[in-house]
């Protein structure tokens, strides 16, 4: 049986057990409590009510109570994903309306749409008309439109359509609600519009709340959740000595923490027979793992039917039980986005070898580990005699042809042939093995001298480079002696098939096609990825609303594109890893005796 999250049964005990001045103190100093005892706000109904504060509220206000009590001066930063109508925005407006009581500040909401700023406002304006708490400091008229009260404090709700949402200004308090569907075009985003906003709150006691349901694996929100810290992770940081300017602590709560996410009428008998009986693997693990009630299966069985068109991926992002499920069904991401989780998880464990590689004589390339993050090349895995290698290069437009604030790089990488273990008795798949270290954006023959000598350490491999654009790279490779992959295009002009050097994507369909067998190499296993930055440019790329496979505003595709060439020719143009042993071979002019003496006249 599903057990009350342990954070609602302290709050209900420490209400009861405390003295009425002991709530008054402690009402002036928590959210939640003052949300609780002297809040009315409006139900589902319209009608008023005294609300009960649940588990996400509550682990909202825990942040703030705890971070204030125990790392004093730290500037509070909350990053909260939401199930549907888990009253976030609804208590993060009230944090920032409870902080305006206590002392003067200047706040503001960023709402995602005109339609919910309005409504924010409204809010605003009922918490002061509904508030028991003897604050005496009402509502005041103000000439600028801004929400204002007798103390000073003033607020301000404003939209992300609006490009200059939050700019300027000094504010101790923000709300940034919906975050995930901010607008997304060039001139306005989540990532423009929240970096706008945030040098405003640069002083130490600041607080900024930014919430949203999780509408897609990409952007500031899907980005900055998932560098984010949990509070007992940062305390214990904090602990140990761990200062940082600003840190997001993420909040969560699984679906299941709700009292209200349950049927409301206990679940008959027969019913539960007939549960028992079709359990899905999902319904299964939550049973397991989280104690899933019948009652709770009931819930979600009904919600799939009636709000998530039938599809229990619509349920986990709507509904999640856990904070990485929620971002599967988000948005259109054009791979699987649950493979691609798994991948970033295990990446995440991997730190790969970071240095040099140093040109020797006779063309011999050695790796020079650097342990001071200097290095600029990338390996995984060393080569291995008899394994199969090729390098994959997708090159930028030179520098001196870049027009942009955010050009594209060069992504360079080597790959390594799947292959039976037979020590282990396993098929191990294809596997990025080295790259330079993304993003690199330089020079083309800075491009070529990495590329030969990446190479050189893979046994001279063969190296496939898409030739769009590049070529002095291409003909870098070829004068150093590096086996360059051909193509064999049919010559429309001589009706005959010829041998050209490098991977061409001749249109929009080839890149399609491309990008549809890296789709599916992900989903089948085949491919075996370490890399955390070519791992997150394909949770960005996405299907667009013309049906195109691009990057997600903002982001870039040269990872995916490398990747999608990679499975089609390392399978079956990978050249095979061989020691070569350099022979003792003596000069020419060395005698018996020594080396002879040469002669000048």
């Amino acid at each position: 049986m599903t057990t009350e999250p342990e954070i609602v049964t302290r709050f209900r005990t420490m209400l009861d057990e405390a003295s009425e001045d002991d709530l008054t103190a402690l009402a002036y100093n928590s959210p939640a409590v003052h949300f609780a005892l002297f809040m009315e706000i409006k139900d589902k109904n319209g009608r008023y009510i005294r609300p009960e504060p649940n588990v996400l509220q509550l682990r909202v206000s825990e942040v703030i109570e705890t971070l204030r009590v125990r790392c004093p001066g730290t500037r509070i930063r909350i990053i909260g994903v939401k199930p549907r109508r888990a009253g976030l925005s609804t208590f993060s407006l009230h944090c920032g309306y409870h902080e305006a009581q206590r002392r003067t500040i200047e706040g503001i909401t960023i709402a995602d749409c005109k339609e919910n700023s309005a409504m924010l406002t409204e809010r605003l304006a009922d918490y002061s008309g509904h508030d028991s708490f003897p604050w005496d400091n009402p509502l005041v008229q103000d000439a600028t439109g801004t929400k204002a009260w007798a103390n000073g404090s003033k607020w301000t709700v404003d939209t992300a359509e609006n490009p200059d949402a939050g700019v300027g200004g000094t504010r101790q308090f923000g709300h940034m609600s919906e975050v995930s569907k901010y607008p997304q075009t060039e001139k306005k985003n989540d990532r423009k519009t929240i970096t706008a906003a945030m040098p405003s709150f640069d002083g130490d006691d600041t607080v900024v709340i930014a919430e949203s349901t999780p509408e897609n694996a990409a952007g500031w929100f899907y980005d900055t959740f998932n560098e984010g810290m949990w509070l007992d992770d940062f305390l214990r940081r904090y602990e140990e000595g761990f200062r940082p300017e600003e840190v997001w602590i993420k909040v969560f709560a699984a679906w299941h923490e709700f009292a209200d996410y349950r049927r409301k009428e206990p679940v008959s008998e027969i019913e539960r027979g007939y549960i028992d009986e079709t359990l899905t693997e999902i319904e299964r693990e939550g049973r397991a793992k989280y104690g899933w009630t019948y009652e709770q299966l009931a819930w979600r069985r009904d919600t799939i039917d009636s709000q998530c068109d039938k599809d229990p991926r619509i349920f986990a992002f709507y509904y999640p039980s856990d904070p990485v499920s929620c971002w599967i069904a988000g948005g259109t991401p054009r791979f699987d986005m649950e493979r691609l989780l798994q991948m970033e998880e295990r990446a995440k464990i991997i730190t790969p070898d970071l240095g040099f590689l140093i040109r020797q004589h006779d063309n011999v390339v050695s790796f020079s580990p650097q342990h001071d993050g200097s290095g600029d090349i990338e390996i995984y895995e060393h080569p291995v005699p008899g394994m199969k290698y090729g390098l994959v290069l997708d090159p930028a437009e030179s520098l001196s042809q870049t027009v942009g604030a955010d050009p594209d790089a060069n992504s360079l990488g080597v790959w390594r042939g799947a292959y039976q273990d037979e020590a282990m008795d396993v098929w191990r798949p294809m596997k990025l093995v080295a790259r330079l270290k993304a993003p690199f954006r330089g020079e083309e023959d800075d491009v070529a001298d990495h590329a030969i000598r990446l190479s050189r350490y893979y046994g001279t491999c063969i190296a496939a480079q898409e030739v769009n654009k590049g070529f002095h790279i291409l003909r870098r490779l070829q004068l150093a002696g590096i086996p360059c992959y051909k193509r064999k295009p049919l010559n429309n002009r001589t009706g005959k098939v010829e041998e050209q050097y490098g991977f061409k994507m001749t249109d929009a369909n080839t890149r399609e096609a491309l990008v549809s067998s890296l789709a599916s190499a992900l989903v089948n296993g085949d491919l075996d990825i370490p890399c955390e930055h070519m791992i997150g440019e394909m949770k960005k790329f996405i299907r667009n609303a013309k049906g195109k496979s691009v990057g997600a505003l903002g982001y870039h595709d040269d990872d995916v594109i490398h990747a999608a060439i990679a499975w089609e020719v390392i399978p079956s143009s990978a050249t095979e890893y061989r020691v070569v042993k350099i022979k003792n071979v003596e000069p020419k002019d060395r005698g018996p005796h020594g080396w002879k003496a040469r002669s000048w006249g």
